[in-house]
């Protein structure tokens, strides 16, 4: 009894991991078409990172190295957009506190990644960004706005019912 239980298990798992296994794609069928018709320009591009304040003292993140490369040949009908969490762990901390160097070392990595960018810039907050309170929020976006001009951080005042 003990074989015919371990065999049937046995069965089902090598059954489970082949029964998705592929090596190839697998279209409904072989054609392709275009995506994007070869008579039309593209108007506007976004760029778009999230995370982008989590680079280690002394340099950047590799995701936001790649970023700043592609920046570099967008046009000025195009966004950067950077997704929140721009300061981790906690946000911006007051002045005086400790791990305000290592945040100002965060946002100074993200806007230096789009300080020649040509399009437009905005900061939006994510979790790690609230977690410094409202006054902490609003130092920060004092602290970007004075870094690349005003409204690259939005919503204002950390207002979320704005609309933008």
């Amino acid at each position: 009894m003990k074989i015919s239980y371990k065999i049937t298990i046995i069965f089902f798992v090598v059954l489970f991991f082949n029964a998705c296994a592929t090596y190839k794609p697998q279209y409904k069928n072989e054609t392709v078409s275009e995506i994007f018709p070869k008579d039309k320009q593209i108007e506007h591009t976004f760029y778009l990172i999230g995370d982008g304040g989590n680079s280690p003292i002394g340099s950047s993140s590799k995701a936001l190295k790649a970023f700043k490369l592609e920046l570099e040949n967008a046009s000025k009908n195009s966004t950067a957009i950077l997704l929140g969490d721009n300061v981790y762990p906690k946000g911006l901390p007051k002045k005086e506190e400790e791990g305000r160097a290592f945040a100002e070392h965060q946002i100074n990595n993200q806007t230096d990644a789009v300080k020649y960018f040509k399009g437009e810039t905005i900061f939006i907050p994510g979790n790690h960004d609230w977690y410094s309170g409202m006054k902490g929020l609003k130092s920060q976006e004092k602290f970007i706005e004075e870094l690349l001009g005003k409204n690259t951080f939005l919503p204002e005042n950390g207002c979320p019912i704005e609309k933008v």
